[in-house]
């Protein structure tokens, strides 16, 4: 058995009047994977199986879209070992242990999301590149920024989680793999 997290993009309000974390749960578990495990209420789950992460990607898509949410409302799973590689990479670490809100990971749907635009971009965010994540600092201007609607525009179908989302994470993959 494998551990993953799967990030659901898109959940919110309206989406939790269709599909209840503790649905999604009791769905999870009823495919056949271990002790599926929300944290937080925007759609993160740990859980234990077995396949591969695109295996685990395209049942989780499945199982939300029988659950009743929409084609956007993707899956993006990551194993464990990916989750905890990026928390240790901790590429801005003064901003993830001063702000870790306005610190932002993004995870991609496809494997190889095109970076490219990024060397051109001219801020004010603090961009970092972490293998096929983009490590985000926005420095107290997230919610006027325009840069989320730039990244998936420019680099693909993404899902985001801020550092402390994904401190809380690596500490529920910690305990499942202790």
């Amino acid at each position: 058995m494998s551990v993953f997290v799967v990030l659901l993009r898109a959940i919110g309000p309206v989406t939790h009047k269709i599909m209840s974390m503790t649905q999604w749960r009791e769905a999870v578990a009823a495919a056949g994977f271990q002790a599926p495990e929300t944290y937080v209420a925007t759609g993160n789950m740990v859980v234990s199986g077995a396949g591969s992460a695109e295996a685990v990607t395209d049942k989780m898509n499945q199982i939300v879209q029988e659950l009743g949410l929409g084609a956007g409302n993707r899956a993006v799973v990551r194993t464990s070992e990916q989750i905890e590689a990026l928390y240790r990479a901790n590429p801005l670490p003064e901003a993830s242990a001063e702000r870790p809100s306005e610190v932002a990971a993004y995870f991609f749907a496809d494997p190889k999301p095109d970076f490219g635009w990024i060397a051109d971009y001219p801020g004010p965010e603090r961009i970092s590149i972490c293998r096929e994540h983009l490590v985000v600092d926005y420095g107290g201007r997230g919610a006027g920024s325009r840069l989320p609607v730039i990244i998936e525009r420019k680099s693909g179908v993404v899902t985001a989680r801020n550092w402390n989302t994904l401190r809380g994470l690596v500490a529920r993959i910690a305990v499942r793999t202790a």
